[in-house]
């Protein structure tokens, strides 16, 4: 046991006590999150783009309208963009009453009066358009302003982004609006009435109500539905940092150690499954050292900004209990990879499919999201490499899970990290002095078999 300690201790030094741990430790949030960092951080950088665009309106009733809205919206925009360079935050949060998304573009338009447009000028429109001069023709049909709703009438919308295009949105919701009020004034209906008689209500997501112990009844909350979609996202996305943080050291080390001949030495003086033991021993500790750090950074922010009632300090036991399965588990596999081979390029081609497995979730997460007691959801979770990020998922969601099911796949996991200890020994006591050649799988299966 004094043997095993000491390779656990020396481990978890190598792994917290360098550097590129504290790197790490920076650096992982922000390459998980970072996208959606940089488009918080860069959403409203740049200047306002004025976006020209030409309309062919052959119904020869919308243009005009459609140009007041239009320079309505970029009054708008404009005063957004002032509130922003003065950092005028409630000037800020006013909303966009015309339904943009985009801050950044002034729509200018202009109405083609030569007629229908021809092929000749889609042409000519479509050059403007790639070289900068143009950002948008449209094309009205006379067919659309019909008091009768024509199913083949067609607003064609020509640019180089034109499927996501925030103007192609833009256009399709005004003129819409104004094709409505057309149609009911035309049978006689006033639209103000329609519009006061199809005011919508809200329909608010409520979490469950419970009672007490002293018999008094707490209200619902309000649920938010981005926080109930990314918060099982980022549940998930920690447990898959941290397996990953704890079990890629596994797989150098091994690798650094049998490379130099250290392994050889070490042999020497301790027996495989004392190595063995020691080192995953160590990177459980250090697994458990990153989970804490981020715990209380997060604990700190959410503190900070109000939000402890949404954090679900009720998962942090399950967490810990499925980090640690989830490290041995993937962490035995690195080490009997690295002790297998003699490069990491060897070891990368190796340990694809493993990475495969433990990225399973990730896959299909919308799906777990949506119904985390559905067939998929409830059978992946029972998948040992892709149990843990699974049921951390599945238990984010906030939606109540079995407790069968979660005893079951701890159980299952628990079971399956023991066997793949167990056979990832075998391979590491004979792979650590293997040289030459990588071997098969057929060869790493007998070693696994037969020890």
């Amino acid at each position: 046991m004094r043997k095993i300690l000491t390779v656990a201790a020396r481990e978890y030094k190598a792994m917290v006590g360098t550097k590129a741990f504290l790197v790490s430790i920076i650096m992982m949030p922000i390459l998980m999150g970072g996208s959606v960092i940089a488009m918080q951080l860069l959403k409203n950088i740049g200047e306002v783009k004025e976006r020209r665009i030409i309309v062919a309106d052959q119904s020869g009733i919308l243009f005009e309208r459609l140009k007041s809205a239009a320079e309505v919206r970029n009054q708008f925009v404009e005063k957004m963009a002032k509130a922003e360079e003065s950092n005028d935050s409630a000037g800020q949060e006013e909303d966009d009453p015309f339904g943009s998304t985009s801050k950044g573009e002034i729509y200018r338009l202009e109405n083609f009066s030569d007629g229908v447009v021809d092929d000749q000028k889609r042409v000519e429109f479509s050059n403007q358009i790639r070289n900068g001069s143009l950002y948008a023709f449209v094309e009205i049909p006379a067919s659309a302003t019909e008091a009768a709703p024509n199913p083949d009438a067609k607003v064609l919308f020509y640019s180089q982004d034109s499927s996501i295009a925030n103007a192609r949105s833009w256009f399709a919701l005004i003129i819409n609006d104004l094709l409505k009020t057309n149609r009911l004034k035309a049978a006689g209906i006033d639209p103000k009435v329609v519009a006061a008689a199809s005011f919508p209500i809200r329909v608010s997501g409520m979490g469950l109500v419970q009672a007490a112990s002293d018999g008094s009844v707490a209200a619902a909350k309000e649920k938010n539905e981005m926080a109930d979609i990314f918060l099982p996202l980022g549940t998930m996305m920690f447990m898959f940092m941290c397996i990953f943080m704890a079990s890629q050291p596994m797989l150098e080390s091994v690798l650094e150690e049998k490379s130099q001949r250290i392994a050889e030495v070490l042999l020497g003086s301790a027996s495989p499954f004392q190595i063995m033991s020691g080192k995953l021993i160590g990177t459980v500790g250090g697994s458990l050292t990153v989970f804490l750090i981020y715990l209380g950074g997060m604990l700190m922010l959410a503190k900070q900004r109000g939000w402890m009632d949404s954090v679900p300090l009720e998962l942090i036991p399950w967490f810990v209990v499925f980090q640690i399965l989830g490290v041995l588990f993937f962490a035995s596999i690195f080490m009997a990879v690295g002790a297998s081979v003699s490069q990491l390029k060897e070891a990368q081609t190796m340990l694809l499919p493993v990475w495969m497995l433990l990225m399973l979730p990730m896959f299909i997460w919308i799906i777990i999201v949506r119904e985390p007691n559905g067939t998929v959801a409830t059978w992946v979770s029972f998948f040992p490499p892709a149990t843990s990020t699974t049921m951390m998922l599945r238990l984010a969601t906030g939606q109540t899970i079995a407790l069968w099911q979660i005893v079951l796949a701890c159980v299952i996991l628990i079971v399956a990290t023991i066997m793949v200890v167990i056979l990832a020994g075998r391979i590491f006591r004979v792979g650590m002095l293997w040289q030459g050649k990588v071997p098969k799988l057929t060869e790493l299966l007998r070693w696994a078999i037969t020890g």
